[in-house]
């Protein structure tokens, strides 16, 4: 209660004979209001409850100070919940209280799993990645480890340029939870250093929700708080709780503005890209298989999901010059596993299509492990 929850509207109307009110909730994305994005057009957006495009209430109202007030208790088929509000001219206040999801099973406090080699070998990601093959292609490539390659591979400047990681070093290290809320919220709990000193900090609940499904779970994204997100932890206003991107890439005043400027513009074309290749799941959600391990979950699109997803990515990177000027730059100077070249990487982009047509088994997800408090 008392987190906002952007890109949601409101129709009501109020019988005042009955003294009744009667409320559609639902939401629709104006990605031009999105700065820097470079997106246009609007997007029907998740509901305001994790499951429901549009979700109505009809309640009782009482005439208060010039306004209506309303209260009462609703249920969907995932979720069970309590209700509060205001009605004034031109304005609405709505509070969802004692949220419940009916079916508790993929409820859990989860940390990325830690990165473990032995040898040439990672037996331990915060990722899962699986990419294979029909052997009559007759394609030798290992797509698995050229995925965990780039998953790996340090390209991040940190610290003014001084530094680099990867991507999967920055789930372990930056990432600390992530809560499948019975509420049907999944916050992040990860490491701030904004203002100096690292502190623990927590995205707003209903940036990400979700609710059980057969065979794992389905997310809602709600692409507004992501980005919403994104220019906070981008800001200079060291009073602000949230990850500070700036003072690990690099702050003007330290000598790193150009590293700074480029990572933030890289990670800006590829939520731009990502947003794209969501947008077709963003109303009803992006479903993910979650099997269990030995230490915790594993939590990934599936084949079907992630043959549709990397295709529509690709495309939408393809044609976004930031992303792959730097995927390009990469691919020449990274460390490649035995018997594949930069050649073959780049065959493998220009003709994704192809390789997906004989894909069996296409996973992309998070490897996390059950949550333990330190004692």
């Amino acid at each position: 209660m008392g987190e906002l929850m952007p890109a949601k509207q409101a129709v009501v109307s109020i019988d005042k004979d009955e003294a009744e009110a009667t409320m559609t909730f639902s939401s629709v994305l104006d990605l031009s209001s999105i700065p820097g994005a470079g997106l246009s057009g609007s997007l029907q957006g998740p509901g305001i409850t994790p499951g429901q495009r549009t979700i109505t209430l009809t309640s009782p109202v009482k005439a208060s100070g010039g306004a209506y007030v309303f209260s009462g208790a609703g249920s969907t088929e995932t979720l069970t919940f309590n209700y509060e509000g205001r009605i004034e001219e031109g304005k609405m206040t709505v509070y969802l209280t004692d949220c419940l999801l009916r079916n508790q099973t993929a409820a859990g406090v989860y940390a990325p799993a830690p990165i473990r080699k032995e040898g040439l070998e990672y037996v331990s990601l915060p990722l899962h990645l699986v990419w294979e093959l029909d052997p009559a292609a007759g394609i030798e490539l290992p797509l698995s480890d050229v995925l965990k390659l780039v998953a790996t591979a340090p390209v991040i400047p940190v610290y003014g340029g001084t530094a680099y990681m990867s991507f999967a070093q920055g789930l372990e290290s930056v990432v600390k939870t992530i809560a499948f809320n019975p509420t049907g919220n999944v916050p992040v709990m990860y490491v701030s250093t904004l203002g100096g000193a690292a502190h623990l900090a927590t995205t707003s609940g209903n940036m990400l929700q979700y609710a059980p499904a057969p065979g794992g779970v389905t997310l809602y994204v709600n692409p507004m708080s992501v980005f919403g997100e994104f220019l906070l932890v981008t800001s200079d206003n060291k009073n602000d709780d949230k990850f500070d991107f700036k003072a690990m890439l690099g702050r003007a005043d330290e000598g790193g503005a150009d590293s700074s400027q480029e990572s933030a513009d890289m990670t800006m074309a590829l939520l731009s890209v990502l947003i794209k290749t969501l947008a077709p799941q963003i109303a009803d959600g992006v479903p993910l298989a979650v099997t269990p391990t030995e230490s915790g979950i594993d939590a990934y699109l599936d084949t079907k999901t992630s043959v549709t997803f990397l295709a529509n990515l690709l495309e939408n990177a393809l044609q976004n010059p930031t992303v792959m000027v730097e995927l390009m730059k990469y691919i020449g100077s990274a460390q490649l596993p035995e018997g594949v070249t930069a050649a073959d990487i780049q065959e493998v982009i220009v003709n994704v299509g192809e390789y997906l047509q004989k894909t069996t088994r296409l996973e992309v997800g998070l490897s996390l492990v059950k949550y333990q408090q330190a004692q």
